[in-house]
């Protein structure tokens, strides 16, 4: 017997498209117009009702014997076999508007009738699939009813990686659990980061993470930060342009990469930096200028929804 469960739907919907019908109804019936424009409306109607209104009634997620099933109404259905699924996880992302859509620049297939709750399958070998313009797909975001039996379901039946920590609400990935006993020893020794900033061009602070032990700091102590040090050394050093790229202090690192309109400070405890961990700053601030340039560019001092789960990406070095 196969694990099914329901995607979240929204009754909302469903009401809307009944009512547009009853009205027009109702309308004719007032007017005195002819029967036969009566069943013309609902020849108009009935096939977008059917479609996106009960359609997605029928949305059943399961797992069996031939993997993963990811099925949203009549019109998407796709079985995942679990030799090629990685892991699953829970992801607190924002998914888009459209209840089916698709990222070719993050080859992410969202199947998400409503916003919560959302699992994450990862492949282990990029396919196709409906609604993806047939381009490749790396990662599928589906919503769900019951993400916590369908992981438990998957784990036992599938001997799928699962994960079920969501430690960090705003990051794509769920942070990695404590390590204990020579583990943890090792760790130690390992850079980590403890800080993340994203700071405007004009000084304002607009996004921060505080990882491990650390608190986060005052907006008045980040916000102009690296532009003080940096008007400082232009003018002692009489140096024009560039950023500066790194400052050090003990065992504390300070790295820092500048875009168009934001600069990402990243703040590294240890030894040594993680030799890649410039180029992931760098692909993470195109990403977020890409996104949400235009909230940036006429920043309010809000932060933008989504906004940190691409930050948050640099932990993941």
């Amino acid at each position: 017997m196969d694990f099914r469960t329901s995607g979240k739907y929204p009754f909302s919907r469903f009401l809307a498209l009944l009512f547009t019908a009853v009205f027009l109804a109702g309308l004719i019936v007032i007017l005195g117009i002819a029967p036969v424009y009566i069943l013309l409306v609902l020849v108009v109607i009935m096939p977008p009702l059917l479609l996106f209104a009960v359609s997605p009634l029928l949305t059943r997620h399961s797992v069996g014997s031939r993997g993963v099933t990811i099925r949203q109404g009549w019109y998407f259905s796709a079985v995942i076999p679990a030799n090629n699924i990685s892991e699953m996880a829970f992801t607190d992302e924002e998914p888009p508007q459209r209840s089916i859509s698709y990222s070719p620049r993050r080859r992410r297939l969202f199947v998400t009738l409503s916003g919560a709750p959302l699992l994450r399958l990862e492949l282990k070998q990029e396919v196709r699939l409906p609604f993806s313009s047939r381009e490749p797909v790396q990662t599928v975001v589906f919503s769900v009813d019951d993400p916590e039996g369908m992981l438990a379901e998957a784990k036992g039946a599938l001997q799928v990686t699962v994960r079920d920590d969501r430690r960090c609400p705003h990051c794509r990935q769920a942070m990695p659990a404590p390590a204990a006993g020579p583990a943890a020893a090792e760790r130690k020794k390992r850079p980590r980061i403890e800080y993340i900033f994203l700071i405007h061009h004009d000084g304002r602070l607009i996004f921060q993470f505080a990882g491990g032990g650390m608190r986060p700091l005052s907006t008045m102590v980040v916000s102009g930060m690296l532009l003080v040090i940096q008007d400082f050394l232009r003018d002692a050093f009489k140096t024009d342009g560039g950023v500066l790229r790194k400052l050090e202090h003990g065992d504390l690192s300070v790295i820092i990469e500048g875009g168009s309109l934001t600069y990402l400070a990243v703040v590294v405890s240890g030894p040594d930096v993680p030799e890649d961990l410039r180029a992931v700053m760098k692909a993470v601030l195109r990403e977020t200028e890409q996104d949400f340039g235009d909230l940036l560019r006429v920043w309010d001092g809000v932060t933008p929804d989504g906004l940190g789960k691409g930050v948050s990406q640099v932990l993941w070095i």
